[in-house]
């Protein structure tokens, strides 16, 4: 992509400390966007800042379940630049179990972190920035395979609820300007999945490509579709998972 190709927007990356979100933060900032990244840890937010093109990052720790957090996170954010241009929801998260074994208390926590903040925040940047200025861009990381996935009961009704609102966004704000799209990565190989204790290479054998995702590819696609050349492109979601999606989450080793 050619330099400084987003040097005249402004983003806001949820979840920009670690992982795909530092990914994304870093390739937004290398292209020339000015980058804000939320996140609940002040320490990982600033690794990644430190990682970018001087002065092209700048963090803000704010809780994202919590609506006076993110309230607050915008007033700053909107103090300092002209509005919001491009909106991130890469924050999210989730345990394995048992559809049988999630509790009320488990599944609300999981839902309110990818689908209720996913929506509060949306909302109200779309309210306090891209409507009244006639446009933006939201791009949500929602999760793949997009049939079932089995211990993720959970995450994967979030996700689905997630797409369904891109799908309703797009319709209600496109003619104002206003874009929404998703990216439905594979099986990531992050710090995060490290956590899961399972073999890479054992799980790399169920997909297609037969190796992992590695952030930097979702970090090139949310550039592509936040830049002119993705001005068309709304409310769908972008399954981009070496095929995973089509063999099918059955395929999945047990210990996963």
């Amino acid at each position: 992509m050619a330099e400084q190709l987003l040097s005249s927007r402004i983003a806001l990356v949820t979840g920009g400390g670690t992982g795909i979100g530092r990914a994304i933060t870093l390739k937004l900032a290398e292209l020339g966007a000015q980058v804000f990244i939320l996140g609940r840890t002040a320490e990982t937010l600033e690794q990644t800042a430190s990682m970018a093109p001087p002065g092209s990052v700048l963090s803000v720790v704010a809780d994202v379940r919590e609506p006076e957090q993110v309230d607050a996170a915008l007033d700053r954010i909107l103090q300092e630049t002209p509005g919001i241009d491009i909106l991130v929801n890469n924050a999210g998260g989730q345990f394995v179990a048992a559809a049988e074994d999630i509790s009320a208390k488990g599944f609300r926590a999981v839902t309110r972190l990818n689908l209720d903040a996913t929506w509060y925040l949306t909302t109200a940047v779309a309210t306090r920035s891209m409507l009244p200025r006639g446009y933006g861009k939201v791009i949500c990381i929602t999760i793949t395979p997009r049939g079932a996935l089995p211990g993720m009961a959970h995450s994967g009704a979030a996700r689905a609820a997630v797409e369904s609102l891109i799908r309703t966004w797009a319709v209600e704000w496109g003619s104002r300007g206003v874009r929404t799209v998703g990216v439905a990565p594979g099986i990531v190989h992050t710090e995060a999945f490290d956590r899961y204790g399972v073999d890479p290479a054992k799980v790399a054998e169920v997909v297609p490509l037969r190796r992992l995702q590695r952030p930097d590819e979702i970090a090139g696609l949310v550039a592509f579709i936040a830049s002119p050349s993705g001005d068309y492109i709304t409310g769908t979601t972008i399954v981009m998972d070496g095929g995973l999606d089509m063999v099918g989450p059955n395929h999945m080793p047990a210990s996963t």
